[in-house]
């Protein structure tokens, strides 16, 4: 008996009891929750390394060896259309097309190859002919080139005296083709004028000036027969009004 008591004493002190089971359970939870809070934080490290990487790649490759950006940044547009331009006064078609290339941001080098799928009549011609001299690269050589050709002279006076100034100005350039000159002095001559000679066609510069020649004449007689016929209308009027006042005797 006496050795059945001691094993039952000894068996009950190897148990642990309820409380200290808990406290262990306890412990390995709160070790469990560590765990996962851990293995969150890894997984959103792991994204944020992952864009961070994207991102980065991107602007590397945006980025050339000189450290400037290679493309410009993008954004959404309202699509705008490119000016055409075939002659005349290049002021107002210059002024258009710097601010669809600043809209664009369109890179210098490739201005030159964008004016010219826009270029048309007269203009094309000259830009074709200025090309074969020398290759024009950047946008501004062109624009000085259009300023000097053609705004080279326009007619404010009589036709004599704008034809002694082109002759005056076109004869330094020599190279130029006889149709660039034609276009030149169409687009110098008055408003007035300009629309009479061009239905014409004519095919040389001497034909365009003795054609203008003619028209002004035109011009000059049926403006001088219209002061005339208003002159005498005014007269007759004064007449018929100074006959209305005298008295009937």
């Amino acid at each position: 008996m006496v050795n059945t008591r001691s094993s039952t004493s000894q068996s009950q002190e190897d148990v642990p009891n309820v409380e200290t089971l808990a406290q262990q359970l306890s412990a390995i939870a709160s070790k469990l929750n560590t765990i996962d809070s851990l293995a969150a934080d890894v997984a959103s490290l792991k994204v944020q390394t992952r864009k961070s990487a994207s991102i980065w790649q991107e602007e590397e490759e945006d980025i050339d060896n000189t450290g400037w950006p290679r493309n410009p940044p993008r954004r959404p547009y309202t699509k705008m259309v490119f000016p055409r331009f075939e002659g005349g006064d290049p002021r107002g078609w210059i002024l258009k097309a710097e601010k669809y290339f600043c809209y664009y941001q369109t890179l210098d080098e490739h201005k030159v190859d964008i004016v010219a799928m826009y270029l048309e009549g007269d203009a094309l011609d000259l830009f074709s002919w200025i090309n074969r001299e020398r290759t024009l690269l950047y946008w501004g050589e062109l624009v000085k080139a259009l300023q000097e050709i053609m705004g080279l002279i326009r007619q404010t006076g009589s036709i004599q005296e704008y034809r002694q100034e082109f002759a005056k100005r076109s004869s330094g350039a020599t190279d130029w083709p006889d149709h660039c000159l034609l276009g030149v002095f169409m687009n110098g001559l008055k408003e007035e004028l300009k629309s009479d000679v061009r239905i014409h066609k004519p095919r040389t510069v001497y034909k365009a000036m003795s054609l203008a020649m003619e028209f002004e004449q035109k011009v000059s007689s049926n403006r001088g027969h219209k002061s005339q016929w208003s002159n005498l209308s005014r007269s007759n009027t004064i007449q018929t009004g100074s006959a209305r006042d005298v008295p009937y005797q």
